[in-house]
């Protein structure tokens, strides 16, 4: 196989989400950053969702949860699952 064929499959093989070797992250939900530190990463983490961070607002501690675009729907169902298995507790995004 050439190396150009090899260079093409490569390139082709990049994920359309992927822009400058960057993936772009979608902003789903509000939250405060004591929140995402001690518990909101933690429920991502364990939903297997791999591409997650906190975008902090400039004016205070709260701030988004940014999500891989391509993991954008299995982050909702991870926290909407975990609302619906712990309705006591606190609302920690909107």
């Amino acid at each position: 196989m050439s190396s150009t064929k090899k260079k093409k499959e490569a390139v082709a093989k990049v994920p359309a989400t992927e822009k400058n070797g960057k993936i772009e992250m979608v902003n789903i939900f509000s939250t405060t950053y004591g929140y995402y530190r001690y518990w909101v990463k933690n429920i991502l983490a364990e939903g297997s969702i791999s591409k997650f961070r906190f975008v902090k607002d400039a004016d205070s501690y709260n701030g988004k949860i940014a999500v891989a675009k391509p993991e954008v729907e299995k982050a909702k169902k991870v926290l909407a699952e975990f609302q619906k298995k712990n309705p006591d507790t606190v609302t920690m995004w909107e």
